[in-house]
């Protein structure tokens, strides 16, 4: 992951840990959960630029 998703699920469970609510747990970990999945959608769409970029198809 990169520093600032590290950094964000780090807050994030910090928060966790000192709320009582089930309910706002439950939204931090959402949360957590929705910052990685967005940081792995990044890495693929960028991981298919670049794949589409230097694809000999393409020259």
């Amino acid at each position: 992951m990169s520093d600032t998703t590290d950094w964000l699920a780090d807050q994030l469970a910090q928060l966790k840990s000192a709320d009582q609510s089930f309910i706002n747990k439950s939204i931090y970990q959402a949360a957590i959960d929705l910052a990685k999945e967005q940081e792995k959608r990044a890495q693929q769409s960028q991981d298919e630029l670049d794949g589409r970029i230097w694809s000999p198809d393409k020259w």
